[in-house]
């Protein structure tokens, strides 16, 4: 452990690279070591084209930057992902997938756990009618939830909201611990519309950083280039 006499002498730089460069450069070399196994196991022969691929090398940038800020493994693995789909998607622009790099940098595993089970029981979900029901489902479909308390979940959800993955209807019912005005003062709605949709984004973003189903397509030139 560095002396406090010493600190002085070595300067806020010198400090810093002290404790820092070690463990950042440690996160990098796993990142590459990691990431660079599940190309070669995609690409094969062709991992030598995505040098080209200018695209790709943006993305990588950035999943690198995001990686070497996290230890999470599941953020680890979502970028290894969104890696590997930054070459296959096509039908996801460039703009959003940098986006995507950017979500998983900001959001938690938590967040990410949320939006999967959003997506997943999408359907389902678009006949509830309030927090305590989404709550509700939520806890009987993973145990995991038993972990999170009411505010933290609706925290999450106004997050996922916030970032147009989902869209919540400010007439849902809110968790029976606030006031809340009479139904008979509320102007009439259609309750046949769901009070919780799921974005196109958000399915975009969770295929985008899920590890693609085997078989995989080969990438010709006009994919890779």
């Amino acid at each position: 452990m560095l002396s406090p006499i010493l600190a002085p002498i070595w300067g806020a730089n010198s400090l810093f690279e002290y404790i820092f460069s070690s463990p950042l450069e440690k996160r990098k070399n796993e990142w590459m070591d990691y990431v660079g196994g599940f190309l070669q196991q995609n690409f094969g022969d062709n991992l030598e084209n995505l040098a080209s691929n200018e695209k790709f090398i943006t993305i990588f940038i950035q999943a690198t930057r995001v990686a070497a800020q996290n230890h999470q493994e599941e953020k680890l693995e979502s970028l290894r992902n969104a890696v590997v789909s930054s070459v296959y998607t096509q039908d996801i622009s460039e703009d959003l997938q940098l986006t995507f790099i950017r979500f998983v940098d900001e959001l938690t595993p938590s967040h990410i756990l949320l939006l999967k089970f959003f997506v997943k029981f999408e359907h389902e979900i678009a006949k509830l009618k309030s927090y305590p029901e989404l709550f509700s489902f939520f806890h009987g479909h993973y145990e995991y939830s038993n972990a999170l308390y009411q505010d933290e979940f609706k925290m999450f959800v106004s997050d996922l909201n916030n970032r147009g993955l989902v869209r919540i209807s400010q007439d849902i019912g809110d968790f029976d611990d606030i006031y809340e005005a009479s139904s008979i003062l509320l102007e009439e709605t259609n309750d046949s519309l769901p009070r919780i949709l799921i974005t196109n984004v958000a399915k975009d973003f969770i295929r985008f950083i899920s590890e693609i189903d085997s078989p995989k397509p080969t990438p010709n030139e006009k994919t890779i280039v």
